[in-house]
């Protein structure tokens, strides 16, 4: 008796259960390429839809955990990478069909980073093409005159100064916490509360800012905060002064809320921190916002920044110095090799001017000023 052999599935059905894995790989790039043609598009179903989705269940998760699983993979990744070389060696000697073996473990890495680029699309890169915060906020961000930009540092050196009295001094002189750091950084979602509610699409379920425990080696990247969109958590490097955390802790949250570029995370951290009931963050706030104002009166006009600069706290330069002290401490190679990656990895989102634009905050917190003082 003749017995037939199985009929071969059609070749589009046999290309798709061998190529499968590669489908998010193939979504990743169609967002990273397409997406920044259709912002609106990009905000109403990727940011305030897909985002949320993947973002509020793990970010809700990971909040609970009370150790930072970003530091713990970075601590584990080489071992782990070390692992998987020697398994993969393993088995390759052992193998019978080493050709086989080797697709097997190139499908295996293909799967892990096409769902990698997947995830970090959904969770981070495609906000980068949403709508810009001055639209969704109504913020006139067009140029503004030396002397209205001296007069936003006045107001905001004179807030500074008010809620440094509030707070409690070090033996230099400088600002000190006087919680445990995990009661401070908790405090971060505070100036949100009312954000929220004015922009309801800052809405998130991540709850902790996480201290790095590691945090006087990481200094030497450079790196304050790093938001890790794999685990939707935030992360705050506790070794810089303790004026800047509350600061940073916003920023971060700024990125889990879904907002991508760094200027606009930088002016949701002066909004929120200025709106907390906690006077470090009100300070924290007022005072890095006049740091980025300051540097930029510096560079339009030195006359009207000495004006302006003659007025201000002698607290609030200390406080300043301390930061330099901080960044020149941890200056060398390292820092600049994680600085020049930052500055790549920014760029190749669409972001010409890569970590410079953090300073482009300014333009932000003017536009914020000019609207508020052209309302009331």
């Amino acid at each position: 008796m003749k017995i037939d052999k199985p009929k071969k599935p059609p070749l589009p059905l046999r290309l798709l259960r061998q190529l499968w894995i590669l489908i998010p790989l193939i979504l990743a790039a169609a967002m990273y390429f397409l997406l920044p043609m259709f912002p609106e598009f990009t905000e109403q179903v990727i940011s305030r839809g897909l985002f949320k989705i993947y973002t509020v269940p793990v970010g809700f998760l990971t909040s609970l955990i009370p150790i930072s699983l970003t530091e713990l993979c970075a601590v584990l990744a080489i071992p782990a990478v070390i692992t998987l070389i020697v398994v993969f060696i393993v088995r390759m000697k052992k193998s019978r069909d080493r050709r086989r073996t080797a697709i097997k473990a190139g499908r295996f890495l293909a799967g892990a980073v096409s769902f990698a680029a997947f995830i970090y699309m959904t969770a981070h890169g495609a906000n980068f093409y949403r709508q810009p915060l001055e639209q969704l906020m109504e913020l006139d961000t067009s140029a503004k005159s030396p002397e209205f930009l001296s007069r936003v540092c006045t107001e905001l050196a004179t807030h500074a100064a008010e809620e440094r009295l509030l707070l409690t001094e070090d033996e230099n002189g400088c600002v000190k916490f006087t919680e445990d750091i995990w009661a401070e950084l908790s405090r971060a979602d505070s100036g949100y509360e009312a954000l929220t509610e004015d922009h309801p699409f800052l809405w998130t379920s991540v709850s902790r800012q996480k201290p790095v425990q590691l945090s006087y080696l990481w200094s030497y990247t450079g790196i304050v905060g790093m938001y890790f969109p794999f685990f939707a958590e935030c992360n705050v490097n506790i070794e810089q002064p303790d004026f800047c955390q509350p600061f940073t802790a916003s920023h971060e949250s700024a990125h889990s809320r879904g907002i991508a570029f760094e200027n606009e995370c930088n002016f949701l951290a002066f909004l929120s921190c200025i709106n907390s009931e906690y006077p470090e963050y009100r300070y924290s706030g007022y005072l890095m916002a006049f740091k980025f104002c300051s540097n930029a009166l510096y560079s339009a006009d030195r006359e009207l920044w000495e004006t302006m600069a003659a007025g201000t706290s002698e607290g609030m330069w200390r406080d300043l110095r301390a930061e330099n002290e901080y960044i020149r401490s941890f200056e060398g190679e390292a820092k600049k090799v994680f600085t020049s990656a930052n500055d790549t990895f920014i760029k190749v989102q669409g972001v010409k001017d890569g970590t410079r634009s953090y300073d482009r905050m300014t333009d932000l917190v003017l536009a914020y000023y000019y609207k508020e003082w052209h309302q009331s």
